[in-house]
């Protein structure tokens, strides 16, 4: 027997031996530093949040990357880690955003219950007993700043399923379920499956950065392809595309991540210089929404090839509606499904009242009819 089956026996008898006290009444507790089942049937445990790992190579960052090495490496705690990473909200208002989402659901959950619970399972490392998180990242971390923000004499906790058949499939739609991905989130997540699929999964004390790079020696299967495809809704074309993201410096990653920065952005900062890549990702950061133009202009400018202008604002209705369908239409390619059009048709329908429907039908069929004419006629 392994050592890491032997001590996950030990860790499994002792929380239910101490369930099992606590519900004749005998008095016996469990350990502090031990999960306690809840749940005979499902495997549900209250396991402190000391015990708690979550997955550094996930898609989505949470923890900001100037805090994850320290956390990772058991150097810092979380209630040490919180302390900083709040530090750091003073002054960064995406590590701010972040936070009070955090905070709001930290609260959520103490006035509604963990209605879900965390996945993952019991892993040893350095001859300690860990709880791997497969799902659940964002709940933990809300606990946590609860608990730090609201002391008690009991450890917190957080409630854990055991997983017994993890994947990183799971794992990866269990994100896209709460948030769609960012740009920057689907490259981690297709880049760690195609490392998987070709046998790289990430090692303790790995450098995370140095992982993800790996994916550019590979070349993608038909398996892989099709797997991506069902599980991101990615062509191999846009894979290509997100695979470059992988030369921006980890830093800039994470804070393109925070501000959510779109795909055609990030390719256009990258088609330049690496030496502007830095203040070209700080200058959409300060303002979230910018566009690719937005971008293009900024870099042109550092660059030294276009002088600053002052921006022309539309005059008429006309003329500002007229812009902002032009500026859709021009990121039309950035939709990852097969069926463009469908998929943006859904998204219209899907945010329009039913009734309203018949109404938005009739207005992109007159503007179609109106721009054919005027083509025909040019």
């Amino acid at each position: 027997m392994s050592p890491e089956k032997s001590k996950f026996d030990d860790l499994i008898n002792r929380t239910t031996e101490a369930f099992s006290a606590s519900s004749q009444g005998a008095g016996e507790q469990a350990a502090p530093d031990a999960p306690r089942l809840v749940n005979h049937r499902q495997s549900v445990y209250r396991v402190p949040l000391a015990m708690v790992r979550p997955d550094r190579f996930q898609a989505r960052y949470i923890l900001p990357y100037a805090l994850r090495e320290g956390f990772y490496q058991g150097a810092r705690d979380w209630r040490q880690t919180l302390e900083l990473w709040q530090a750091m909200a003073e002054t960064d208002p995406l590590i701010r955003r972040e936070l009070e989402e955090l905070t709001a659901l930290g609260d959520s959950l103490h006035d509604v219950g963990q209605i879900k619970p965390v996945t993952g399972q019991v892993i040893q490392q350095d001859g300690r007993d860990f709880f791997m998180l497969l799902t659940g990242e964002r709940r933990f971390w809300a606990t946590a700043i609860r608990a730090l923000a609201q002391p008690s004499r009991e450890d917190p906790t957080v409630l854990a399923l055991l997983d017994n058949a993890p994947s990183l499939e799971k794992q990866i739609m269990e994100n896209m379920a709460y948030k769609e991905l960012t740009p920057v989130g689907k490259a981690r997540a297709a880049a760690r499956m195609v490392l998987e699929a070709n046998g790289l999964k990430p090692q303790p004390g790995a450098d995370e950065s140095e992982f993800f790079k790996q994916v550019a020696e590979l070349r993608l299967s038909e398996e892989t392809r099709a797997l991506l495809q069902k599980v991101l809704g990615l062509e191999r074309t846009y894979y290509g595309r997100l695979m470059r993201f992988f030369e921006l410096p980890p830093e800039l990653l994470e804070i393109a991540d925070r501000a959510e920065m779109p795909e055609r952005v990030l390719r256009e900062l990258m088609a330049y210089d690496p030496k502007y890549w830095q203040p070209a990702v700080l200058y959409y950061a300060e303002h979230p929404g910018r566009s690719y133009l937005d971008m293009h202009t900024y870099l042109e400018k550092l660059v030294g090839r276009s002088k600053e202008r002052a921006v022309r604002l539309p005059t008429d209705p006309a003329t500002r509606h007229g812009r902002a369908i032009r500026k859709a239409l021009a990121a039309f390619h950035e939709v990852p499904q097969d069926d463009k059009a469908g998929a943006i048709a859904d998204a219209l329908l899907s945010e329009t009242r039913k009734e309203d429907q018949p109404a938005l039908l009739a207005n992109l069929e007159a503007l179609r009819d109106a721009l054919r004419i005027r083509v025909q006629n040019q």
